[in-house]
């Protein structure tokens, strides 16, 4: 969310919705034109209206509503502060005008967890898991350990015989194993610490509990080995102690201290005991409580565990796979439902994976300038080829007696068509119907750049692609035979249709948009593709006439739009329209310089803006001292316009008859439709995960692209999946 203050510090919110019921750190909040001279710190005011008043420190610019924030469904009043420090205490600078946001209803009994307390919870698993393994790898050095001391006390027995020299050693060796047994003793009390650790947590996570008493279970079978082990090696002390009567002593003491030992290894070994028995219970609560969930859910912890080890090492670059590994994580926290949001530009989109309702938030304008500048005038019949059109579509019929090259078949020619080069453009040939032998035998384009006849090719306009006067031609084989062969033509020129880098990319990305065999010759006008109606799947939802009557319904200029927020039951307008043969045109002339055409009447464009939309110009700066042609708006809004093929104002003015000019608006414009529609219009709509969701104009041969907003809540469990 978006909380923006113009210099009057007036509010626009890029939505109302502040969070929903139970959300935690799931929301950024960022301010945007709160700073004021003098200013230091800026607070937000949200009254409940039941008395209960927050305030909440937004200097820094951003700011995350809590759960105590989120405590119930309803509207909030908020207003913002600026305030500077005088003395002990901060006097107010600036407010703003008291504004609303809405909390909303959480949806089930799991709020959505934010990023960071979903990675804490997966770092308290991974310790869990961790922990026990380290206990377990305790205990089993706690073994070797001792299997060492009674090896070394065997030895030390069995040379005792030999010397007293020797005697004296086996005793020091005795007294080394005494100390391994008792590192083996506390060894073994860090492994019951470490088990009792292992049931802690296993109370708080099912999945670690079933770990941990597994591992508390090895560790106790682990310490019971070490108990017998250190048993024999007692036995086998005290025999050979017996034979030898000058160790006996160090061995008899070294024997009494190896039965301490062992007496507090036992008594380690029952405590050990009690917790796996405690952690068994534990583990046993944990799967009721999952036997108690859907079956959905416990098939997803399945799941977890069985791609621990293959998560680490995949690569997020996929959208879909990065759903999948974040709804695995959120599974195993525990939430099993959330929200998605997609925001993309698109004339249909795909309902993703899981997702269960959805409503649309916002539909926005988009407008583009249409042309078509190829004209179906065939050459004359020659070399066997007779030809014919009726206007959008041409005929060949007959076999080629000789090559042909038909130079500006379309009308193509340099005094009637003005290229601008570094634009790029679509060459569009299609064959309605008929044959041509070989297929290859007919080739279509400019002067460098060709196709067989039927295909299309994007090129960007240079000196290079005309032929003399000419930009294009049909070339055919001789021999090469037309039967009836009925073709289109079109030259498009994209970076104008879209605006200079928005040009799609390839033919089949143009034709998805518009998927005509044939558009008639345009030289240029303003289309805007204003949402009809919504259909969703199957079932259609008509927008309201009222709605589609609002002023400047599917506009847009450059990166601005009208658009509808269906969410907050308002329509916005940015973008607004002039007629430039209306306006009152002046012209500014020196001698020394290319005159301009310039207006001072469009006062509610803002200023400076490159946000605008004309079929006949595009934006260049324009000074005085230079030559650039094109159209410009200065910061203190006059408009200039440079176009050489003009010497007068009258002239001028004129041509510009019905040339219309879409412009950003210095100060959008905020209508309340909350009487213009249905509370529950576009919300919570059924949806079926990989069906569609279309924005259809009244003309379905344009299928442009709008921008819209759409919330779905989602089933994470049809999201995890094998990764």
């Amino acid at each position: 969310m978006t909380i923006t203050l113009n210099a009057d510090y007036d509010v626009t919110l890029s939505t109302a919705l502040l969070g929903y019921v139970g959300e935690t750190n799931a929301r950024p909040v960022s301010v945007e034109g709160m700073e004021i001279d003098g200013a230091d710190r800026y607070v937000l005011t949200i009254d409940y209206g039941d008395g209960t008043v927050y305030e909440v420190d937004i200097t820094g610019g951003q700011w995350t509503p809590t759960a105590d924030i989120l405590r119930s469904a309803q509207t909030v009043s908020c207003q913002i502060a600026a305030t500077k420090l005088s003395g002990d205490e901060y006097v107010l600078v600036k407010k703003s005008r008291m504004f609303r946001l809405r909390i909303g209803a959480a949806i089930g009994d799991n709020a959505v967890p934010s990023p960071s307390v979903a990675t804490d919870a997966l770092d308290r698993i991974d310790a869990i898991g961790k922990q026990a393994h380290a206990d377990m790898q305790t205990a089993v050095t706690a073994a070797d350990t001792a299997t060492t001391a009674a090896n070394n006390a065997t030895k030390s027995a069995t040379n005792a015989g030999l010397s007293a020299d020797t005697a004296e050693q086996a005793a020091e060796r005795a007294e080394t194993a005494k100390t391994a047994v008792e590192t083996s003793a506390t060894q073994a009390e860090t492994a019951m610490q470490g088990a009792e650790t292992a049931r802690a947590e296993a109370v708080k996570s099912q999945n670690s509990a079933k770990v941990s008493a597994v591992q508390a279970s090895t560790a106790a079978q682990q310490t019971t080995a070490d108990k017998n082990i250190t048993a024999g090696y007692a036995k086998t002390s005290k025999t050979n102690a017996d034979s030898t009567a000058v160790d006996r002593q160090a061995v008899q003491t070294l024997a009494e201290q190896v039965t301490a030992d062992k007496a507090n290894v036992a008594e380690n070994a029952t405590k050990v005991a009690e917790d796996r028995a405690a952690a068994e219970t534990a583990a046993q609560t944990a799967q009721a409580v999952a036997d108690s969930l859907p079956d959905d859910y416990t098939t997803a912890v399945g799941k977890i565990a069985e791609n621990t080890a293959e998560i680490a090492n995949v690569k997020l670059t996929d959208k879909e796979l990065q759903r999948r590994v974040n709804a695995l994580y959120d599974l195993g926290n525990g939430v099993t439902h959330q929200f998605e949001t997609d925001s993309e530009t698109a004339y249909a989109k795909t309902v993703p994976t899981g997702a269960k309702l959805m409503s649309v938030k916002s539909v926005g304008g988009r407008s583009i300038v249409f042309n078509q500048f190829a004209k179906n005038k065939p050459f004359d019949s020659r070399n066997g080829i007779t030809t014919s059109t009726d206007g959008n579509y041409s005929v060949l019929d007959g076999t080629a007696t000789n090559a042909i090259t038909a130079k500006g078949w379309w009308g193509l020619k340099l005094d009637e068509f003005s290229p601008t080069n570094g634009h790029k453009y679509l060459f569009c040939s299609k064959i309605i119907s008929g044959t041509v032998n070989p297929a290859n035998g007919c080739t279509i384009g400019t002067a460098i750049q060709k196709q067989i006849v039927g295909k299309s090719f994007i090129f960007e306009m240079s000196d290079k692609h005309w032929d003399s006067n000419w930009l294009s031609a049909i070339y055919s084989d001789k021999d090469t035979v037309f039967n009836k062969l009925k073709i289109s033509v079109m030259l498009i020129d994209l970076t104008l249709m879209f605006g200079s880098g928005n040009e799609p990319s390839t033919v089949e990305e143009f034709e998805k948009i518009f998927p005509n065999d044939y558009y008639p010759y345009n030289a240029g006008e303003i289309v805007s593709a204003g949402t009809e109606e919504v259909v969703v799947g199957d079932t259609a939802h008509p927008i309201p006439e009222a709605i589609r009557n609002l002023p400047g319904y599917g506009w847009s200029a450059g990166t601005v739009r009208n658009y509808v927020d269906y969410e907050n039951k308002r329509y916005v307008q940015c973008v607004n329209s002039v007629d430039l043969g209306t306006e009152n045109w002046r012209m500014y002339k020196d001698g020394d310089y290319t005159p301009f055409f310039y207006l001072n009447a469009v006062s509610d464009i803002r200023g400076g803006t490159s946000n605008f939309l004309c079929p006949k110009y595009q934006y260049v700066k324009i000074g005085v001292t230079d030559s650039a042609s094109g159209l410009y708006v200065l910061e203190n809004t006059t408009v200039r316009v440079r176009d050489t093929a003009y010497t007068d104002v009258a002239t001028f003015k004129q041509a510009m008859q019905g040339v219309m000019l879409y412009y950003e608006l210095a100060t959008p414009i905020i209508t309340d439709i909350s009487t213009l529609v249905d509370d529950d219009f576009l919300r919570n709509l059924t949806v079926e995960a990989g069906g569609s969701i279309t924005f259809k104009n009244s003309n379905d041969s344009y299928r442009i692209p709008v921008p819209s907003e759409e919330e779905y809540v989602v089933k994470l469990s049809e999201i995890g999946g094998s990764v």
